[in-house]
């Protein structure tokens, strides 16, 4: 007897699961090499020759087009922590990669799947619970924590060997601190802008205000204007076109003379109700009827002028207020490396905005990982039965953060996995045998991870190697609760899509399908759900 139709693959059972987490630990070890601050690129080029030059997790991700519906869960949470916190999409894949490896293992001597969801479940909310205990508590306008938390996230991604002569991390804090509210803990991003122009890296630069990229229309307006207010028209100054066809009869030459003047006519009461209005350029209210400008609607700035950048001329707008805007010009030799920067500039942002939020610190290098590994281990063992396995294989794949950031760092893994346990191990014991006042969360010791930089194990806080804790906080649930939901899955039904002529197609973004009413024009708006930023249109 024939239960499905024709076209339908049903994989179901052990087979199944097999599948699925083999699909997402494909995935991880897609993204490994770029952890850390000796991680390397990857190189993607579309089906139109476009290529794209990335160390970031998230955007690689997004560009290879995966069929196997396991992958797409792991690519849906890098890109949800992308969305969330802004910084992270690596090591969340690399962790659920692991917890994959270490799920894999359990179910080959026999643990079945409904025990280790139970161990995952209660190992995340030991890890979560240890991890807030640890967390450091600062002031969110402390500029020197701002700085070194911009100075992390800048060490583990590509252009930090293109900026080095360039301050960035302060130019970042100066821009953060002149729009952020900390006294509500708020941030708004789309205050910020970031333009790009080819040109040297050591001249990019902070604009206190807006960068417009076009230049003044007519030679005879003024290239500087002080304390400039400013219009903002939501509709055009010129005569629009009608939408149909239209003709104009004339019988003699003078008609011809009166409509031309009266078309001028129309078009100087226009600008005269901006000149009246006392405009220039922000603040400003979007205006759509000229006729009823008043003062409220006006913005203000210091000063607008005309600057050449690079071959071309960018008009600056400089000292807006209410609301303060700020602007990134960023400059680089190539397109490319430009794509990069934008996308490092714009985790940073994502990362200060987070310790704003929340004014909570753990240590990076993967020292917050080994410590809460070591923690867990010794609370397994007073777990009963097969659970305390589980819990241990979460713990050990914790520590697949700090050994990748090693091993992509050229260390033997091996001698770094047991000198890092014992250093960890020795620091989280209470002192002469007797248990703290703190429960051996005293902010006081020494937190060991990886010193990438110079191969070697290292403390992270002396070296200012830190990072917020709400990154940490979604690293640790997406990992687990998308490997969770890909253990709950045992039978997959999938059906061949029909592939009816005209309807098979491919996108400028290298994306291949079938759908119905492919063939004629449309778009997809970013496939996996991405969410596009106001401003940031670099993917």
């Amino acid at each position: 007897m024939q239960l499905f139709g024709n076209g339908l693959k049903r994989t179901y059972g052990t087979e199944a699961r097999r599948y699925n987490l083999l699909a997402a630990r494909l995935i991880a070890d897609l993204v490994k090499g770029f952890l850390g601050p000796r991680g390397l690129e990857k190189m993607f080029i579309d089906i139109l020759g476009e290529m794209t030059v990335t160390k970031d997790g998230a955007t690689f991700l997004r560009k290879i087009d995966v069929e196997h519906p396991a992958a797409k869960v792991i690519i849906e949470a890098s890109n949800a922590v992308d969305n969330a916190v802004g910084d992270g999409t690596t090591s969340v894949v690399v962790l659920a990669g692991a917890l994959v490896e270490k799920a894999e293992g359990l179910l080959e001597i026999g643990i079945s799947p409904s025990r280790i969801l139970d161990g995952y479940h209660n190992a995340l909310h030991m890890a979560l619970e240890i991890v807030r205990k640890v967390s450091i508590e600062a002031t969110n306008h402390d500029k020197k924590i701002m700085r070194y938390l911009v100075e992390t996230c800048l060490r583990s991604k590509a252009v930090s060997h293109f900026t080095e002569e360039i301050v960035i991390p302060s130019l970042v804090v100066d821009g953060i601190c002149e729009i952020a509210d900390f006294s509500r803990r708020y941030l708004e991003v789309d205050d910020i802008k970031i333009e790009e122009k080819i040109g040297n890296s050591s001249d990019t630069e902070l604009v206190h205000g807006t960068v417009i990229d076009k230049t003044i229309d007519d030679s005879s307006m003024p290239r500087m204007i002080e304390n400039a207010k400013i219009l903002l028209l939501d509709s055009d100054v010129q005569d629009e076109r009608t939408k149909t066809d239209a003709e104009i009869r004339i019988s003699d030459p003078s008609q011809m003379t009166s409509f031309i003047k009266k078309k001028t006519s129309n078009l100087l009461q226009k600008i005269q109700c901006v000149i009246e209005s006392g405009a220039k350029a922000t603040g400003a209210k979007v205006v759509r009827d000229l006729e009823s400008i008043n003062d409220s609607d006006l913005g203000y700035a210091a000063k607008v002028y005309e600057k050449k950048v690079s071959d071309d001329k960018m008009v600056f707008v400089n000292g807006c207020r209410n609301p303060k805007s700020i602007t990134f010009l960023l400059r680089a030799n190539s397109k490319k490396i430009l794509d990069e920067f934008h996308r490092t500039i714009l985790d940073s942002i994502y990362v200060l905005r987070n310790f704003i939020t929340e004014p909570k610190i753990v240590p990076g290098g993967g020292a917050i990982e080994a410590f809460i590994a070591t923690l867990i281990k010794e609370r397994s063992y007073q777990l009963p039965g097969k659970e305390q396995i589980v819990v241990q294989k979460f713990a050990e794949a914790l520590e697949e953060i700090p050994l990748t950031i090693a091993r992509n760092s050229g260390l033997n893994t091996v001698d770094i996995r047991a000198h890092l346990r014992q250093r960890v191990y020795s620091q989280s014991q209470p002192k002469n045998n007797k248990k703290s006042k703190k429960d051996n969360f005293n902010n006081d010791r020494v937190w060991y991870g990886i010193n990438a930089l110079e191969r070697k194990i290292d403390n992270m806080m002396e070296l200012h190697v830190i990072e917020p804790l709400m990154v940490k906080e979604q690293i640790l649930i997406t990992a687990t609760e998308v490997i969770i939901l890909l253990l709950r899955v045992d039978d997959v039904l999938m059906k061949k899509p029909v592939e009816t002529h005209g309807h098979t197609h491919t996108h400028m973004d290298g994306t291949t399908h079938s759908h119905k009413g492919g063939s004629d024009p449309h778009d997809h708006f970013d496939k996996l759900g991405k969410q596009q930023r106001p401003m940031h249109h670099y993917y």
